[in-house]
């Protein structure tokens, strides 16, 4: 979608297989030009200090030591630039039971290191400006429903529950997934 809107993009993972995949959807969309993908380690990246306008970590921080991801973040990021994290939070007692009994859709280290609300707030020491949105309480319960006639009408009333509930302090550390920006580098 960046590279699409005029982007020049960078990619990085640890897995050079991810990589070559990623690659390949650039190049067969016609965006090989407007793109760069390296296997990298992102608690140890290559990149110059302040190379990038925008990061995005879509669901990255939870596979990382945060303690040594933030920093390295804030040293590649620009001092006007933005991140924006997409992440699976870990207080709902109900979605860690699922993570308990599903232990084979992810790592051991990955189900230890599900961000919290007092984790995503470790980004404090290196940016000013960190601010959350909260996604998925109740809407997540219409995927039941998926696949029968009732789905879409359970979900437009539990994305409304979550338009109410989500708002509520305490109550949206029970959400799914939160997407928080980090700005204003220290």
């Amino acid at each position: 979608i960046f590279a699409e809107n005029g982007a020049f993009v960078y990619g990085i993972d640890i897995s050079d297989e991810s990589v070559a995949t990623a690659e390949k959807r650039l190049i067969e969309n016609g965006y090989g030009e407007k793109s760069k993908f390296q296997v990298m380690d992102a608690e140890k990246m290559t990149f110059e200090d302040s190379t990038f306008d925008v990061i995005i970590c879509n669901g990255v921080l939870h596979h990382l030591d945060i303690e040594l991801a933030y920093p390295e973040l804030a040293r590649v990021l620009k001092p006007s630039g933005r991140i924006l994290c997409i992440e699976a939070l870990g207080h709902n007692p109900i979605i860690q039971l699922y993570r308990k009994l599903t232990p084979h859709l992810r790592t051991s280290w990955e189900a230890e290191h599900i961000l919290s609300i007092p984790m995503i707030n470790q980004a404090k020491k290196q940016f000013n400006i960190v601010e959350r949105k909260h996604f998925h309480l109740f809407s997540i319960g219409a995927l039941i429903f998926h696949g029968t006639f009732l789905f879409k009408p359970v979900l437009f009333v539990t994305n409304l529950l979550d338009k109410i509930f989500l708002k509520i302090p305490l109550v949206n550390r029970m959400s799914w997934q939160v997407i928080f920006e980090l700005s204003n580098k220290k």
